[in-house]
């Protein structure tokens, strides 16, 4: 049983999220209005925008809430601690950041453009020891993806993050234990696999 709410703004809303308390989403249009958030799902409050880029996908973890868009110069990732104010953060490349995904004190992010590059990932982790410590999704490397596919979504689950395309012929699927090394998997079909998730 579902029931209508009034959205912040009429923008097109690509991706939400929760953490803390908080449902976040994103937008790929508006002016200066790209985030709105709600404690309760039923009312929304718009916020400011690090900058209007095509916010394409959301996640938190660890304390932070993390947007990657498909538009920008060097500026295609947002990070917010409290989804209100946010800062924007380099990305590590310009392609188009489809999906975002927070696991095992990663954040991944999955591409459909790139050549051997369509999966950047920061850590979110306090362990300075790390190659990516102390950062919480502000600075940003990239992972070779297991084939330059239209990679759209990444999720994460028991131990392993999943990304799913919508080309490529019987290798649509690819995983990876740390985000960093990927397999390609035979997918059951070629279809245009739009969203991934994880459960039970």
């Amino acid at each position: 049983t579902w029931t209508l709410r009034t959205s912040a703004a009429d923008n097109s809303w690509n991706s939400v999220t929760y953490g803390n308390g908080l449902f976040v989403a994103v937008a790929y249009t508006g002016t200066g209005n790209r985030v709105m958030t709600s404690p309760d799902g039923i009312t929304w409050t718009a916020r400011t925008s690090a900058v209007d880029n095509d916010w394409y996908a959301v996640s938190y973890g660890n304390g932070i809430f993390v947007a990657v868009s498909g538009t920008g110069t060097g500026n295609r990732v947002m990070t917010s601690p409290d989804g209100i104010t946010w800062t924007i953060r380099t990305s590590a490349t310009d392609n188009i950041w489809n999906s975002i995904a927070y696991g095992n004190g990663l954040f991944v992010s999955v591409a459909g453009t790139g050549t051997g590059d369509r999966v950047m990932k920061a850590s979110s982790g306090t362990d300075p020891s790390t190659p990516l410590g102390r950062n919480n999704g502000v600075t940003w490397a990239t992972s070779t993806s297991a084939v330059d596919n239209t990679w759209i979504s990444v999720t994460y689950g028991n131990g392993l993050f999943v990304a799913v395309a919508w080309s490529g012929t019987g290798n649509r699927v690819m995983t990876s234990p740390d985000g960093i090394t990927w397999t390609l998997r035979t997918s059951a079909a070629d279809n245009f696999w739009q969203s991934i998730t994880y459960g039970n």
